[in-house]
């Protein structure tokens, strides 16, 4: 009977232990950019219909709640701060693992770079233990840093430091991934590049984008491509040789996506059609506020590009 005793006092002292690593694990990570992985992981299964994936300039353009009440259909925003493009194939794994969501729709605006990661912890650290996630970690992350993407604490060790109460509460604010700003800025003009002049891709991210057409296609979700447009970062020559060369690429995608079979909507070309005003509807010179998002996400619909 004493080895009984021994063996369950053993177990709860494991227990208890396991959920004070997970506990801190939680509390001491910087949970400012990962919001959106700690709502998505809280969701219940297959339960989506719509996921949208990229960078910032995704969920700074669209408006879930807007979708829903239009279509009848649960979606959620899986884009998170720089999201590269081998990021969005991991959050497309993700989404495909956890919802198998009907459509899958890909803001396109990181296919200019060729970064692999950018911000890795606001992309793994809120994500729901599944294969996507351990993936992601072996491919994206060195090996002597893959350790602290499953226990963070050698990440945010020093952090306890700085903690604050929000950082004891819930992260889950964002329950369909939405994300609204109401700052403005006044946009200063940019230019568009005609649809035929293109640039070739860099190479790591169209690797990445083949890969998310194959997954896509492997498990019947249909995948559309979209662009929300952007200005310079600041008026100046070079950032607008720089903002040229990206359209270009970007314009590249409408001959990747017909080889595929895909839909893809580069909303450069149709700016004046959605009536966006650069005195109202910009947050930054890259990202819409509120107000742009509305009207971008409203075109979007009445076009039948989302549906």
């Amino acid at each position: 009977m004493k080895k009984v005793f021994k063996f369950f006092k053993i177990i709860l002292i494991l227990a208890l232990l396991v959920f004070l690593l997970i506990r801190l694990n939680y509390v001491l990570r910087d949970k400012e950019y990962a919001s959106v992985q700690d709502n998505f992981a809280n969701l219940e299964k297959d339960s989506v219909d719509i996921v949208f994936v990229g960078a910032s300039h995704c969920f700074c353009s669209i408006d879930p709640y807007m979708i829903k009440e239009k279509t009848g259909k649960e979606v959620f925003v899986l884009s998170t701060s720089a999201q590269t493009v081998p990021e969005s194939y991991y959050a497309v794994m993700e989404a495909i693992e956890i919802q198998h969501p009907k459509t899958i729709y890909m803001e396109v605006q990181y296919c200019v770079n060729d970064f692999t990661i950018v911000m890795p912890h606001s992309f793994f650290d809120g994500m729901p233990n599944c294969k996507a996630k351990y993936l992601g970690i072996k491919d994206l992350i060195p090996k002597d840093e893959q350790s602290s993407f499953y226990i963070n604490l050698g990440a945010y060790h020093t952090r306890w430091k700085n903690l604050k109460e929000k950082d004891y509460q819930s992260n889950l604010t964002a329950p369909m991934g939405e994300y609204v700003s109401n700052d403005v800025i006044y946009q200063q003009p940019f230019p568009i590049v005609p649809m035929e002049e293109t640039e070739q891709m860099p190479e790591i991210s169209r690797k990445y984008l083949d890969r998310i057409i194959e997954l896509c296609r492997e498990n019947d979700v249909e995948l559309v491509l979209f662009c929300a447009p952007y200005g310079m970062l600041y008026v100046d020559e070079d950032q607008e040789k720089l903002l040229c060369s990206q359209q270009k690429i970007l314009n590249s995608i409408y001959d990747i996506a017909e080889e595929n079979g895909l839909e893809y909507y580069d909303m450069f070309h149709e700016m004046d059609k959605i009536g966006i005003d650069e005195a109202t509807d910009w947050k930054d010179t890259q990202h819409f506020n509120a107000s742009g998002q509305q009207k971008f996400t409203a075109y979007m619909l009445k076009k039948g590009y989302i549906r």
